[in-house]
């Protein structure tokens, strides 16, 4: 918009963050959730596959649609068939380990960055 903006951002010993811009809030939440630090809590189960006659499709050509001369493509109905998005099964992941450290650095104080751009 091309005035200049003060981005903040806090970092709480609870693992929660604040992102502000100008003073004012537009993010918060937890670090270990919100963002990569750690692999994820849960993971897809490696064991089990979708069923091969699961129907994920949510519309398919109609059968009953007659092609008229030129160009044409049948017309989308609902799947009847259609099962939903197929829920894999969540296993808890091995290689995950809290870490409620995660917001602690050592040398780190403030950063400033000074972004310009020129048009």
């Amino acid at each position: 918009d091309g005035y200049t903006h003060l981005y903040t951002l806090i970092i709480r010993p609870d693992q929660t963050y604040e992102v502000k811009i100008d003073n004012e809030m537009v993010a918060s939440g937890n670090l270990e959730d919100d963002l990569d630090f750690l692999p994820p809590r849960k993971i897809n189960d490696p064991t089990v596959r979708k069923p091969a006659d699961w129907d994920d499709r949510i519309q398919i050509d109609d059968p009953n649609d007659i092609k008229p001369e030129g160009e044409w493509k049948p017309r989308q109905i609902d799947n009847p068939n259609y099962r939903g998005v197929w829920p894999h099964p969540q296993i808890d992941n091995p290689n995950y380990s809290p870490d409620f450290s995660i917001y602690s650095y050592e040398n780190i104080s403030i950063i400033g960055l000074d972004i310009w751009q020129v048009r």
